[in-house]
């Protein structure tokens, strides 16, 4: 009788290990709740934001009647003699109708426009996107008011919500990455784990893999769910969101390897996690405030760098501005765009490689 070859048990190869470990990890942050939790507070928050404003009289849209408009003459190569400027922002041009001395004029070339629409895109140059009424003739001397609706724009609707941006990474990076590796080491799953034919490296970018992707499903629903409301609310998405996003996933990628690296060199999951929150939320930005109040531009903070998340969707972008007081000069400084993604990206190389060196000379102890 011949015996047949025992069923050959082949170790799946470093690479193949990496998804396996992933799936674990991904699994493991679903029963602790941590995935959940995340998206629980992003979510808290959005309604918190968007529900406010409202309920303390500041609506998302609106209409005017009989709202007073401020004549100014218009500047040299203009063929109108006459501007007008709205008192709010958003105005809908479409909806826009001009009373003088209490007789509504109608809407036309020989009478009045409204800068960038009705046959006259070309003004934009002088006015940018601000809506301005060009009258052909002079207005100084009448009483010039109007009725409109006006909606929020997109770019000061989104703003309210990109401020939080940040600190929701932040919760991301400390959820987590931040009892990563040390978690392995004080609970004694390392026992179970380090003895089996998986390398380090292998098993540092499996859930390194993971924190990332359950970052990157919180930071997603943050900013979608900032899309919809934009389209519901202003009528449109502002054209740097997509930008924004980008960014905060770098910045996600960023503080998360820094959070692995915290992980790597403490010896207890409760330090990780509160170091890890309190050097982003408020060391780094302690340190960079000084370093602005010095007259220091702290262009390689990482926190400084993650500002451009908010600013990215400002038209025109800030511009770092002084202004002496008493003999006190105060320094405001932003974060250029392209020097904040190569910060993030060091910051990224340099805490992976030093996490994972560490990760793989610590040792079991007691």
């Amino acid at each position: 009788m011949v015996e047949g070859s025992p069923h050959a048990q082949k170790v799946p190869s470093d690479i193949a290990q990496i998804p396996i470990i992933w799936r674990y990890e991904l699994l493991k942050y679903l029963r602790s709740r941590r995935l959940i939790a995340s998206l629980a507070i992003a979510f808290v928050v959005i309604g918190l934001i968007y529900a406010l404003p409202p309920l303390l009289g500041s609506e998302y849209s609106g209409s005017r009647t009989d709202q007073a408009i401020s004549i100014e003459r218009s500047p040299m190569g203009i063929p109108y003699q006459s501007i007008g400027t709205f008192n709010d922002t958003g105005v809908l041009p479409d909806t826009v109708k001009i009373f003088v001395n209490g007789i509504e004029v109608p809407r036309g070339s020989n009478t009045w426009v409204i800068a960038g629409v009705n046959g006259a895109p070309s003004l934009s140059r002088f006015f940018g996107t601000e809506t301005i009424v060009l009258f052909v003739g002079n207005m100084s001397s009448s009483n010039v008011t109007s009725s409109y609706e006006w909606r929020v724009s997109a770019e000061s609707f989104e703003g309210n919500f990109l401020g939080f941006a940040n600190l929701l990474i932040v919760i991301c990076a400390t959820f987590f990455g931040a009892d990563a590796i040390v978690g392995e080491y004080q609970n004694r799953t390392g026992y179970l784990m380090f003895p089996n034919p998986i390398k380090r490296e292998a098993l540092f970018f499996g859930k390194y893999s993971a924190s990332m992707t359950a970052g990157i499903v919180v930071v997603g629903l943050f900013y979608g769910s900032i899309a919809l409301l934009s389209l519901i609310s202003a009528g449109g998405i502002d054209s740097n969101l997509g930008l924004s996003f980008a960014f905060a996933l770098e910045y996600l990628l960023a503080i998360m390897a820094v959070a692995y690296f915290i992980s790597t060199i403490l010896k207890g999951t409760t330090g990780a996690t509160v170091l890890t929150f309190f050097l982003f939320v408020m060391i780094l930005p302690i340190i960079d405030q000084v370093l602005s109040i010095s007259g220091v531009k702290p262009t390689g903070s990482v926190s400084f760098a993650a500002g451009v998340l908010q600013y990215i969707t400002q038209n025109p972008y800030p511009v770092d501005a002084s202004e002496t007081f008493r003999r006190i000069t105060l320094h405001t400084y932003y974060p250029d765009p392209t020097i904040a993604a190569i910060t993030m990206l060091a910051y990224v190389v340099v805490a992976v490689v030093l996490s994972l060196v560490l990760f793989k000379r610590k040792e079991l102890a007691g």
